[in-house]
């Protein structure tokens, strides 16, 4: 039987459109969400992740990372839709990290071939969480 070890959480925002940050480019990562898990020796994380990011001009490609402790273990692909047009993105990922504390942090990243003609920005909610467990 598996059991819940350890949770952890970051939200930024609770609603559509509370906030303003622009995507920018691979070389410029915004950080969205970060937070710490436990995870034990055989054990997994299950992450979630709910982001709201908004076209404000052409069609930007915008990727979506996970990373454990510094290092990117997951990431998406979405892409905007018509000129301020809302995106909701959802991601789940399982994690079958080594045991031990680890660092989560949510990054995104334009990945557009024209930044400058493809842009898109953060509009809410973001909320990034995990739940470690294992068996014992």
């Amino acid at each position: 039987m598996a059991y819940v070890i350890d949770r952890g959480s970051s939200v930024a925002s609770t609603g559509t459109e509370t906030l303003s940050i622009p995507i920018l480019s691979p070389a410029d990562p915004v950080g969205l969400a970060n937070f710490g898990l436990y995870t034990p020796d055989g054990g997994s994380a299950l992450l979630n992740a709910t982001v709201g990011f908004q076209t404000t001009l052409g069609i930007p490609n915008v990727v979506f990372t996970i990373y454990r402790d510094g290092q990117p273990i997951f990431n998406v692909g979405a892409s905007g839709l018509a000129v301020q047009a809302i995106t909701p993105v959802n991601i789940s990922f399982l994690d079958n990290a080594p045991q031990g504390y680890h660092s989560y942090l949510l990054v995104v990243t334009n990945n557009s071939t024209n930044v400058l003609l493809n842009t898109a920005s953060i509009t809410g909610p973001v909320s990034f969480s995990g739940v470690s467990f294992g068996d014992y």
